[in-house]
């Protein structure tokens, strides 16, 4: 019987996602009046939201302790916190919203993969940003007063104004959380069709990892709609079972963000420092290749790439002619790969050098026993 492979955990990231949902628990607690806001009914998403919360952030501190990344995020909160660049937080604030919120990144490539990625993404973030305050206790809902149709909201404990029943606002507060059911279905159908019919797409895509989420969001959303449903056109019928359902989709979607393909949800607010790298290197102008003279590397890429280079202790920096490797181009790069492979090809290379050629004639036979 084979082992199973050894699943090991790294001691600071643990350590440090366990303090981050340590103190998210504390701020559930003081947001929901020591716990009296919380509704028993989201007990189990409470406690999907903390694992989840847990594995998303041991995922993302390991994540900051990759070499490279750890290099932005230095950069990051030098930024930060250096009096002068604290004129390009504005900036950073354009950049974040650019790729969270326009994500225009993505329009680059084709508007129908751009509608469903903003679908998705919009659809989700609404729904993550009704369900958790509801979830945490930290929003809640009474009548005002002794008045049955005026609406009460809370906010950490504070009157947060209050509406009447039949009006916009009312049915916006009660569906808002189907608004985001119908995006998040809208965009993950053009995500299906998209990798339907898209041949490059289906040669590389994965069901664990490209399919497994859409499904997960579109159980999620057609489970909540179902709620719905049941409540203003069956007069409740089924509504426990279909309230268990969707329970069941959520725990599932929630659990499964720190392993799959979701958590780049929690990785995008980063491009924005990356953005802001990118442009910092370009006003200092770009360093010419040492071979052909063509214009290839920023400044600051071409310092932090070699302090990440000498990090990781990588070999073949420097070339034969003294030449470093990050001061060529991209083809010049490649020229000089094609040339080493073919000096190699002309015999300076022979895998069978050290094995002792025969000296006598070797029987066939003896020769495929052995």
């Amino acid at each position: 019987m084979s082992a199973l492979p050894r699943f090991e955990l790294d001691g600071r990231p643990l350590v440090r996602a366990g303090f981050a949902t340590i103190g998210l628990a504390a701020v559930i607690a003081a947001g929901s009046r020591g716990g009296r806001w919380i509704d028993p009914a989201l007990l189990g998403y409470l406690i999907a939201c903390l694992f989840a919360f847990f594995g998303v952030a041991y995922r993302y501190f390991a994540w900051l302790e990759r070499p490279a990344t750890a290099m932005f995020w230095r950069w990051t909160l030098k930024g930060l916190t250096t009096p002068k660049r604290w004129l390009r937080i504005p900036r950073m604030a354009a950049a974040l919203a650019d790729q969270m919120v326009l994500q225009r990144f993505i329009d680059f490539r084709a508007h129908r993969r751009w509608a469903a990625h903003a679908l998705i993404a919009w659809g989700c973030m609404l729904a993550f940003a009704v369900t958790f305050p509801l979830v945490f206790g930290w929003v809640r809902f009474t009548s005002e007063g002794l008045n049955p149709d005026r609406y009460q909201a809370w906010f950490f404990g504070f009157p947060a104004g209050a509406f009447a029943l039949g009006t916009p606002v009312a049915l916006l507060a009660f569906h808002i959380l189907d608004v985001a059911a119908v995006m998040v279905i809208a965009g993950c159908l053009l995500a299906f069709m998209r990798r339907l019919k898209d041949e490059g797409e289906q040669s590389t895509q994965r069901f664990g990892l490209d399919l497994m989420p859409l499904l997960l969001l579109v159980a999620v959303s057609l489970t909540g709609l179902l709620l719905t449903a049941s409540v203003r056109f069956l007069d409740g019928r089924n509504y426990g079972t279909l309230a268990f359902l969707h329970e069941m989709t959520v725990i599932l979607l929630l659990l499964s963000l720190p392993f799959g393909k979701l958590f780049h949800i929690v990785q995008r607010p980063a491009q924005a420092g990356a953005t802001l790298y990118r442009e910092e290197g370009e006003t200092e102008g770009l360093r010419p290749c040492a071979t052909c003279g063509r214009d290839h590397i920023r400044p600051n890429q071409r310092k932090d790439l070699e302090r990440l280079w000498n990090e990781l202790d990588l070999k073949g920096a420097v070339h034969s002619n003294g030449v470093h490797h990050l001061d060529l181009c991209p083809s010049c790069r490649r020229r000089t790969l094609m040339k080493a492979h073919s000096q190699r090809l002309h015999g300076a290379f022979d895998p069978f050098a050290e094995i002792p050629l025969p000296t006598e004639p070797i029987d066939d036979a003896v020769s495929l026993r052995s």
